[in-house]
């Protein structure tokens, strides 16, 4: 009997799954393109934003373990990849920092997810995940 009901639990998390890939395809949600740390006030959750350039890795590590209290945050801030974006949804565009560990080109175009968490509140960063738009 442990062996039918295993089956039917299985079989139900499938079907589970292809309802929601169905839905995605549907709606157009893409899946995460991993994650990304930014200021709270920055955040503009699924507005489109364009990468501009990327940060000296000298600036990114500046930035990232500049802490205003003496506690280091990062510890290894050189993980990290610095980009400067461009939110396109006013008249005049808002220009901020990005960080991930990944790579994005530049003329990338991306969203950031309603999934926010404080990464740091010494620094006010927050985490988010990626979205390709």
């Amino acid at each position: 009997m442990k062996g039918d009901e295993l089956q039917q639990a299985n079989e139900s998390l499938e079907t589970d799954a292809s309802v929601f890939d169905a839905f995605k395809r549907q709606t157009g949600e893409r899946e995460p393109s991993g994650t990304a740390l930014l200021f709270a006030r920055d955040y503009y959750p699924n507005v489109p934003f364009r990468v501009l350039g990327s940060l000296p890795a000298t600036i990114t590590v500046a930035i990232l373990d500049e802490p205003p209290d003496g506690v280091q945050v990062i510890s290894q801030p050189d993980d990290y990849n610095g980009f400067v974006i461009s939110y396109g949804f006013h008249e005049t565009p808002i220009y901020t920092f990005l960080f991930t560990r990944r790579f994005l080109p530049t003329g990338g175009r991306f969203r950031l997810g309603s999934d926010p968490t404080y990464f740091s509140t010494n620094l006010n960063l927050l985490e988010v995940s990626l979205v390709k738009s």
